[in-house]
């Protein structure tokens, strides 16, 4: 019997330990929007690095480090501001607009950082349009548009550290 619990308790700690989340305790995010020439989108995309910064730690809440904490992994994004231009510049709609970036995602012990570049498209990130939403009038300038990019974006980096 003594065998079985002390098993049983073993399966359960190795099961929590594989399951654990990667802690995080420090998120960057940059991008040079004054390099965007569409006025409008300015007016809409200027708060990239901030907004993309909260919806990633939104979806990180839960793994979120102390300060101080040793073990915990320190994103960095760096958006690639030409793509968000060439899609802005169109001004037909949202089919050809991209949010791309490099994202680095240092990980406790060197040989587990990931490095690598992430590119949503308008497709991807419609599921996170509120229900109902007539894509085909939604613009590059729409804070609705703006807001699933975002999501999407920040969904994707948070689910390959989780």
């Amino acid at each position: 019997m003594t065998h079985l619990i002390r098993t049983t308790a073993l399966v359960i700690s190795m099961a929590t330990a594989a399951g654990a989340s990667i802690l995080v305790q420090d998120i960057e995010v940059e991008a040079d929007i004054s390099a965007l020439e569409n006025s409008k989108a300015v007016a809409v995309w200027g708060e990239l690095e901030t907004d993309l910064k909260t919806a990633l730690a939104a979806q990180l809440v839960n793994q979120i480090a102390e300060e101080g904490t040793k073990d915990a992994a320190d994103i960095d994004i760096e958006i690639d501001t030409v793509s968000l231009a060439s899609g802005f510049e169109a001004e037909l709609g949202i089919a050809s607009s991209v949010l791309q970036g490099d994202v680095s995602v240092d990980l406790p012990g060197s040989k587990d950082d990931q490095r690598y570049t992430l590119t949503v498209t308008a497709d991807q990130a419609n599921v996170y349009f509120p229900e109902g939403t007539d894509t085909s009038s939604l613009t590059v300038e729409s804070d609705v548009f703006y807001t699933a990019m975002i999501d999407a974006f920040a969904s994707h980096v948070a689910n390959k550290i989780k």
